[in-house]
């Protein structure tokens, strides 16, 4: 036994548009408007994934979490901020006259021993050498090449170069805060 409903045979906007008051049907709009945001921005989001980088920075610590790093070392050490953000941009990718290479905008620090005065002396008497060393490191290379050498590498090769310029110690390590290529 069959039930055949009157409006069986009217196209599917004209059953809907019958069968609901006019409050209904602005409410079934705005859900599957809702829905329809919902599924544009998850394309959107799955896209955006799709075609980025791929490549994750993980944050160094902050230079408040210092003890942190080195509870299980027998020298107590402080954290150099004395530098703050540098703002340089990479090499050019090309010789072209409107190629001006990639913004960067990097915030290093560095850990150095807590009972140093003369050494922290000397670092912020050697700020400006030491940004210039950071700033020329960065400016001699294309983003390409930097996106290509580990990050981990890049700090040791500046740690080196700036640890070849001091004379009354060495730093332990360095950090970047920010490390962001703005295109």
């Amino acid at each position: 036994m069959r039930i055949r409903m009157s409006w069986e045979d009217k196209p599917l906007w004209q059953k809907f548009k019958e069968g609901n008051t006019r409050t209904e049907r602005i409410l079934i709009y705005i859900i599957a408007l809702i829905i329809c945001i919902i599924i544009l921005g998850t394309i959107v989001g799955l896209i955006g994934k799709f075609f980025s980088s791929g490549k994750e920075r993980t944050p160094d610590p902050s230079p408040s979490e210092i003890e942190s790093l080195y509870k299980d070392s027998s020298t107590s050490m402080a954290a150099y901020t004395g530098l703050g953000k540098i703002r340089t941009s990479s090499k050019p990718e090309t010789d072209a006259e409107d190629d001006y290479g990639t913004l960067i905008v990097i915030s290093p620090w560095f850990s150095y021993p807590k009972d140093d005065a003369e050494f922290f002396e000397e670092l912020s008497r050697k700020r400006v050498l030491i940004t210039g060393i950071i700033t020329n490191y960065f400016t001699s290379r294309t983003k390409s090449e930097l996106d290509s050498i580990p990050e981990e590498n890049i700090k040791a090769d500046l740690l080196s170069q700036i640890n070849g310029q001091l004379s009354l110690g060495k730093l332990g390590d360095l950090y970047f805060t920010d490390y962001i290529f703005i295109e």
